[in-house]
């Protein structure tokens, strides 16, 4: 039975060490994405390569948020279509 809740602990774990509520969200976030994956048979590293690919062509409607020095630190806006975005949603991905 406990490993069954391994996952989830290792989740809350990693969450606790975050050093920044942005930095657990984000965590969440990923975490979310590889379950769905997972319930959808969609192995998580190919759907990861195909959302980087397609949100690459993407780039440029994507306003960053920078630090002084230059690093991305963020997003201020996007301008990506919901149709694009839609199309790498774990459920819609057809490898």
């Amino acid at each position: 039975v406990e490993s069954r809740f391994r996952e989830l602990d290792i989740l809350r774990n990693s969450m606790l060490a975050s050093d920044t509520f942005r930095g657990a969200d984000n965590l969440a976030l990923f975490y979310s994405l590889y379950k769905t994956a997972q319930m959808h048979g969609v192995e998580f590293e190919t759907y990861m390569r195909k959302a980087i690919s397609v949100m690459t062509e993407h780039m440029s409607e994507i306003e960053f948020e920078k630090d002084n020095r230059g690093t991305i630190i963020g997003y201020k806006s996007d301008s990506i279509s919901k149709e694009v975005l839609e199309s790498v949603m774990p459920w819609n991905l057809h490898i």
